[in-house]
């Protein structure tokens, strides 16, 4: 775990009317960057002010080199303060922070994201295909997103596959459908999944009828991100555990998943 200023070499917004809005923020970060593995994440200070008051956890999305990329949404005060950094911005990060995936041997592997929880498949996605592994990336949304967002994915990916609830783009349904879909013709080794509980929900009912290996990374609201507060806490079949040490990823067949 390091405690690194980092800078701001990068942020793209990518923003276009009736659509789901991201944001792509870059920064120099050696350290951090150096040992970072997918599925980690980091804790971010917003300012220096007392408001907002807690870091902000963010799944890595991409790292190449000495630098680190995140993809968020605005969702409150901090990601909205943070749409607003520039260039050349100082912040401070702690991390990596977490468990990130573990490899599992054979083919395909199939990575099933939701909403933001692309970011820490795609950073996944990457490694697979460095080490020449066969995998498909099923994302899915609300509506649609800019084309330039698509064109940076596809630009790193060319098998990734999405479905938006509106049609709007790809293919129209929830993307848990669309994992039923494409099993029919191809069944997967191992799924990797981030999104919300439902869709995580849902992904597990199936791959536990099927037998299919899950690893889940989880999405909860941190205050202090290395296990001290317990705010993070997430109940399994061996007792709570905390989503920012024990976790972010567990195998699915861990979460109690009836609550």
């Amino acid at each position: 775990m390091i405690l690194e200023t980092a800078r701001v070499i990068e942020h793209r917004h990518f923003i276009i009317p009736q659509a789901e809005h991201f944001h792509l923020l870059t920064f120099l970060s050696p350290e951090i960057a150096a040992q970072v593995k997918p599925g980690q994440f980091i804790m971010l200070r917003i300012g220096t002010q007392l408001d907002p008051l807690l870091r902000r956890p963010f799944s890595i999305f991409w790292q190449e080199g000495k630098t680190i990329s995140l993809l968020y949404k605005v969702i409150g005060k901090g990601t909205h303060l943070m749409t607003q950094w520039r260039a050349g911005q100082e912040v401070n990060i702690l991390g990596p922070l977490g468990q990130g995936f573990t490899f599992i041997s054979g083919s395909p592997h199939w990575l099933v994201a939701g909403g933001t929880g692309i970011a820490p498949l795609f950073f996944l996605a990457k490694q697979l295909s460095q080490k020449n592994i066969s995998f498909q990336l099923l994302w899915g949304l609300r509506y649609r997103v800019a084309q330039e967002l698509i064109a940076f994915l596809k630009q790193h990916l060319d098998n990734l596959t999405i479905y938006t609830e509106d049609g709007s783009l790809g293919y129209q349904g929830l993307v848990t459908e669309g994992v039923e879909h494409l099993s029919q013709q191809e069944r997967p080794q191992v799924i990797y999944a981030c999104g919300p509980m439902p869709m995580l929900r849902a992904l597990y009912a199936w791959t536990k009828k099927e037998n299919i290996p899950l690893q889940v990374s989880l999405e909860a609201h941190m205050a202090c991100g290395v296990g001290a507060c317990l705010g993070c806490v997430v109940e399994t079949t061996s007792g709570y555990k905390k989503v920012c040490q024990d976790g972010p990823v567990f195998n699915a067949e861990e979460i109690k998943w009836e609550k």
